[in-house]
């Protein structure tokens, strides 16, 4: 079980630092490809958006084949755009390997959920979620630092490489570690799969991911910025605090995945407000810098506790379509980052300064508790359960949210 888990951990790990890594290097690679800064940054756009529309796409013409070979099959993609990153001799062409790499990401992540899911017993489904974020955490402490080093050092075409190189590694893991007799989703139709959204749970869900996600990124995005501009950190020490941020984004992972074990309704609801409130204090403590790097890693601790539970409430929700829907869900994270970081800019661009953009960033997180709160009351409402529990998709009855043995 450990060992198929760190599998699991280490492609996520590889995909996540494929999206990540390109933000430390921006000012090598736009020199050596004669571009602008802003225009390099369209790797990260484009990536996003790829997530967004190209995720459910794959996930929904891919849904018969077994999990285990389909998980090498996306790593395999992915090897394939780092490659052509890695060797491209112009930005468009660059563009086109960070679409091919991206075009799988929302996919690979919702079966190595679902995956890791089906692996754990009823009662740790929520903390075997948790594990897998375990993978993205490790990206942003680990593989974005190291990506940029080696940018720094050798040049940015061999953290591409790099990354392709370790995904390769993790295709033959996979092969080794995870079960042959793995199943795909039950063999239903797409149009099936999609009738799931047609639930106001899932659906409620999925907005509400995409809410709080742009509260979370209209901050993380302009995090340096906020520090350096507001808080007065000398850039010395942003690294520091950078590194506080990324063991926060443990801490809250392992705190969601427990409490989502518990109660998966009681925990989205209370993180939402926690989230909300995080942002808020945030904005008062910004001015100092003690002040608002003590409540930036409360803001990390939040945020990645948060993050387990809207996962496996998917999965309770949607459980005639888990990958699809988490897939979706995938995607409005990658919507909710674009939204978020697009607020962010808008807010600065207004003369509201940088301080504000924690306000904006609490706006969109409230409208995200208060979405949630509404599933959440509306689910006991249906079922008239006082326990927190939902009914999956096209149910009456309740079922546990972390003890469903399907797929």
């Amino acid at each position: 079980m450990y060992f198929r888990m760190a599998v699991l951990i280490l492609g996520i790990f590889c995909v996540g630092t494929a999206e990540l890594s390109p933000s430390g290097m921006l000012g090598e690679l736009s020199r050596d490809l004669s571009v602008t800064i802003p225009t390099a940054g369209l790797m990260v756009t484009v990536y996003a958006l790829t997530v967004v529309v190209g995720g459910p796409i794959v996930t929904a013409v891919t849904t018969r084949i077994p999990r285990k070979y389909l998980l090498m099959l996306l790593l395999l993609v992915s090897v394939l755009g780092n490659v052509l990153c890695a060797l491209a001799p112009t930005f468009a062409i660059l563009l086109v390997g960070r679409m091919i790499a991206a075009i799988i990401h929302g996919t690979f992540l919702a079966v190595c959920v679902v995956t890791a899911s089906s692996l754990a017993s009823a009662e740790k489904r929520g903390s075997a979620v948790a594990g897998t974020q375990l993978g993205v955490n490790l990206a942003t402490v680990l593989g974005v630092p190291l990506g940029t080093l080696m940018a720094q050092q050798i040049n940015w075409r061999a953290t591409f490489g790099s990354v392709a190189v370790l995904a390769l590694i993790t295709c033959v893991m996979i092969l080794i570690a995870i079960p042959a007799n793995d199943k795909a989703v039950d063999p239903t139709s797409v149009r099936h799969e999609i009738r799931a959204f047609t639930n106001w749970q899932v659906t409620g869900t999925v907005l509400a991911t995409v809410l709080c996600s742009g509260g979370m990124f209209t901050v993380i995005t302009y995090m340096v910025p906020l520090l350096t501009d507001v808080s007065g950190f000398p850039a010395a020490w942003v690294p520091a605090v950078l590194l506080a941020y990324g063991g926060g984004s443990i801490a809250g992972n392992f705190i969601g995945g427990r409490l989502a074990n518990r109660s998966v309704e009681a925990t989205v609801g209370w993180l939402s407000w926690a989230l909300t409130a995080a942002c808020v204090l945030f904005w008062i403590a910004a001015p100092s810098a003690a002040g608002s790097a003590a409540f930036l890693v409360l803001f990390s601790i939040a945020t990645f506790a948060l993050i387990p539970g809207l996962q496996v409430r998917i999965l309770a929700t949607a459980a005639d379509a888990p990958t699809l829907s988490l897939t979706v869900n995938m995607a409005a994270f990658a919507l909710g980052a674009a939204v978020g970081s697009w607020a962010g800019g808008q807010v600065i661009a207004t003369g509201l300064g940088l301080r504000a953009i924690a306000l904006a960033a609490a706006a969109f997180s409230l409208f995200g508790a208060l979405v949630i709160a509404q599933v959440v009351y509306a689910a006991r409402d249906r079922t008239g359960s006082t326990s927190g529990e939902t009914s999956p998709a096209g149910e009456d009855q309740p079922v546990s949210l972390v003890g469903s043995d399907r797929p």
